[in-house]
């Protein structure tokens, strides 16, 4: 307390700032004159949101799409599943395995 009651005896308790006449009336004004002008938004800027809806709709348009044509009836998935029954007995009949070699060889795994 000796150290700050010194302190106020020497510099005093009055503030030595001033702010000078009027300066708070036209701030607003001159520092927006100050400050550099905007350029316009383009089109492109302004239209962003939507492009990027719109991106998305189609990609989800797109996959929803190729999903369901993608998609195979239940008869070509037999057919499918035929197909590779067949590749696997003609594979069976060139390495010329019986079913007691192909037995063993499955049950390794």
């Amino acid at each position: 307390m000796n150290e700050e009651g010194y302190i106020r005896e020497q510099v005093g308790t009055g503030n030595p700032f001033r702010v000078p006449d009027n300066y708070f009336e036209q701030f607003a004004e001159r520092v927006m004159q100050q400050l550099p002008e905007r350029q316009k938004k383009s089109r492109l800027v302004a239209l962003r949101p939507w492009l990027l809806a719109a991106a998305c709709l189609v990609a989800v348009v797109v996959m929803s799409l190729t999903v369901l044509f993608n998609q195979q009836p239940a008869e070509g998935q037999m057919a499918a599943n035929n197909e590779t029954a067949t590749y696997m007995d003609e594979a069976a009949d060139y390495a010329m395995l019986d079913n007691t070699e192909i037995y063993a060889c499955l049950a390794d795994y």
